[in-house]
């Protein structure tokens, strides 16, 4: 897809031309609109994987529960190409920007423990941030929901000294130096640097680390035994590695390794499982990580954004009168995306050691099957 920018100081002209890939339409032919038996539902889900792997090399893999039931779940190709190492259901990938729904849990933990206020501002919580000025202005709402006008912190000089960033506190003055987007809380703009921030007050509210924090009160008490962070250089066993693409028509691999961060952050780049993925899930449901009031404060007041809305760490958009919930990640050698039907409970998840690509939309238009009214089973 083609995508040009008019340049809005100068009439006739263009500012901006994007190349972006897409999934091929004849990916999802036949597939219907409405509802479908889960036998159905999982000879279509076969054919379309089967189609990336022979089309795109997919590497990575797929699940699909609903109604307690496991309609789908399969791995398919390497989690490591340089020896074949075949993925296999233990193995663990990276999932990018999904890590930001475990730091707007741990939030949202602390809120419920009445330990900080949405509304609490960034210099309430940060004091050492080196713009206190903006930092008055800002909220926890606000940085929750991409509202705060802070940027994204990847820019060149962040790159030049990756190693330097291993702590929430080690981003704080890169962070400040950073031009706004826009005043706080006027317009929606999606913001790492806003969830980097929201670690700091994690570790500055609770006392403990980030990572700390997440691994005692997300991770252990779901049963996510195959999730946590890692720096790149760091030996974690079943670990993907990742690949992507180094031109839009290329189709030679590369491995991630300069692509990436030095370390994980709260706003990505953390590891799991499937199978820890619909745990989390579970967990965010049945009472686990959250006391119902507060889950659903979460969606309240939602942002626009995309096909949806923006709520606390999560993506929200409706599918046949149903919210469909969840996150994607998208990096260099990640793909992954977990989507709930939040009225029924069927959940679905992808995580794949190639990317970006749009293969997180086969996740999407699973959900809206399993959305439809009076989906058979």
């Amino acid at each position: 897809m083609l995508v040009l920018n008019v340049d809005a100081a100068h009439a006739g002209k263009l500012d901006q031309a994007i190349l972006w890939p897409m999934q091929d339409p004849a990916l999802y032919a036949g597939w219907p609109k409405g509802a479908v038996s889960h036998a159905r539902l999982r000879q279509l889900i076969q054919g379309a994987l089967d189609r990336l792997v022979r089309t795109e090399d997919f590497s990575g893999c797929l699940t699909v529960v609903d109604g307690g039931h496991m309609i789908f779940d399969a791995c398919r190709g390497l989690a490591e190409r340089s020896f074949g190492v075949p993925v296999n259901h233990q193995t663990r990938f990276r999932i990018a920007s999904m890590g930001k729904m475990f730091t707007a849990v741990a939030i949202a933990q602390l809120v419920q423990a009445g330990k900080l206020s949405w509304n609490d501002t960034l210099a309430k919580w940060v004091p050492e941030y080196p713009d206190q000025a903006t930092a008055k202005k800002i909220t926890v709402w606000e940085l929750l929901h991409h509202t705060s006008g802070l940027g994204d912190y990847m820019v060149p000089a962040f790159f030049e000294h990756r190693e330097r960033y291993v702590h929430p506190v080690d981003y704080l003055r890169l962070i400040a130096r950073q031009p706004l987007v826009s005043a706080p809380g006027k317009q929606w703009n999606y913001s790492n640097s806003g969830y980097v921030l929201l670690g700091r007050i994690i570790e500055n509210v609770s006392g403990e680390s980030y990572f700390d924090y997440v691994q005692h009160h997300i991770f252990a008490p779901a049963h996510m035994l195959s999730s946590g962070f890692s720096s790149i250089d760091q030996v974690v066993p079943k670990l993907a590695v990742g690949y992507y693409h180094d031109a839009l028509f290329s189709k030679a691999w590369k491995a991630n390794w300069l692509k990436l961060p030095y370390m994980a952050a709260p706003d990505g780049g953390g590891y799991s499982t499937n199978a820890d993925m619909l745990r989390f899930a579970k967990a965010m449901r049945d009472g686990t990580l959250l006391k119902p009031a507060t889950l659903a404060k979460m969606f309240d007041d939602e942002v626009p954004a995309g096909p949806g809305w923006n709520a606390a760490g999560f993506g929200d958009r409706l599918s046949h009168g149903r919210h469909i919930r969840g996150k994607v990640g998208g990096i260099e050698g990640t793909t992954a995306d977990l989507q709930m039907v939040w009225e029924t409970g069927a959940t679905v998840v992808m995580t794949s050691n190639e990317g970006p690509s749009e293969n997180w939309m086969l996740v999407e238009r699973i959900a809206d099957l399993l959305s439809a009214e009076g989906t058979k089973r």
